[in-house]
């Protein structure tokens, strides 16, 4: 079993990554998850419109606390599928070389580490460098490959040279991608499941000695708005800070009788349709947490039943495309 790790900061855009590199392969890996709460999001989002295999492991960061638990599930799946690939996605706020650490403690004939990938946001990679300088740092200097994502969204071209230079200097060995990844050809996504010279394979000696950054987390679960405006101003809110700092916020809300996935980070947020099948939970994670304000803000009790439904719902649908 070779393990290729996707690593990068939260709402850096991994999932969405992982989801393109399982479509644009013959080769269908099993997706191990390290969720930072109990609501996997992202779970959903790579079950839709695909036969992928996906575990959850969502009690501890693999790169610290959860590291024996870790550990044991590699070896679980690797004993139980015996999968030729395994997809591991971290929580985001832990340090790739403490992953990579803990998988060299299991490697043998049957079980190796490939060269990990790093997914970064330009656009918020010089704020996210300033305020989390030795996590990111390590996410970088530790990766074989590294991806900029969100190319689609990012029109300033100045931003990602030089988000590309600093890269390149925290890094200078990695293959950096700097245009959009969806428009890669077949030998680069086949590429990053191959075995190639990595110069960080042995990173236990340089591993830093903090974990992660001391972030709370709040999870909501069926969590419910009276309409789409109310999500909204919710997102628009959590950008002034009126709920504490928050650096990552996503989940599915219940509005009316359709289900909506809303997305936050580095200053920008989507909202979506969520599949039928979605868990309704919203996860909210930053410092400083207003946690009864957006606990009632998000209660069950705010969505109105199908029975009461009007004009505000059938918008909804016609949106949402419901």
């Amino acid at each position: 079993m070779k393990i290729l790790v996707i690593s990068g900061f939260l709402g850096a855009g991994k999932t969405t990554f992982i989801k393109e590199l399982s479509e644009r392969t013959k080769i269908k890996p099993v997706i191990l998850e390290n969720e930072y709460a109990s609501v996997n999001v992202d779970e959903s989002i790579l079950k839709e419109n695909t036969d992928l295999s996906v575990w959850e492991s969502n009690e501890n960061c693999i790169c610290c606390s959860g590291k024996s638990d870790f550990a044991f599930t590699l070896l679980t799946i690797s004993n139980s599928l015996d999968p030729e690939y395994l997809v591991v996605e971290p929580t985001g706020v832990g340090y790739l070389s403490k992953v990579m650490e803990n998988i060299s403690r299991i490697e043998y004939e049957r079980i190796s580490a490939l060269p990990p990938v790093t997914v970064i946001d330009p656009m918020g990679f010089e704020r996210g460098l300033k305020l989390y300088k030795s996590l990111y740092s390590d996410h970088i200097k530790y990766a074989g490959t590294i991806v900029l994502s969100k190319c689609d969204l990012c029109r300033d071209n100045e931003t990602v040279r030089r988000v590309k230079d600093k890269l390149s200097e925290i890094n200078p060995d990695a293959h950096i991608l700097s245009s959009d990844y969806r428009n890669e050809g077949d030998a680069f996504w086949s590429g990053l499941f191959e075995d190639r010279d990595y110069s960080h394979s042995d990173p236990v000696i340089q591993a830093p000695e903090k974990n992660e950054p001391d972030f709370e987390k709040l999870v909501i679960m069926n969590a419910g708005a009276d309409s789409v405006g109310s999500i909204v101003s919710l997102m628009e809110e959590f950008l002034r800070f009126r709920y504490g700092h928050i650096i990552r916020a996503k989940g599915t809300i219940r509005v009316n009788d359709a289900l909506l996935r809303a997305d936050l980070s580095e200053e920008r947020y989507l909202i979506t349709a969520a599949g039928k099948s979605s868990e309704t939970g919203f996860v909210i994670i930053g410092k400083d947490l207003d946690r009864t304000s957006l606990m009632m803000r998000l209660s069950s009790d705010n969505y109105i039943p199908v029975r009461n439904r009007d004009k505000t719902s059938k918008d909804h649908k016609r949106l949402f495309g419901l």
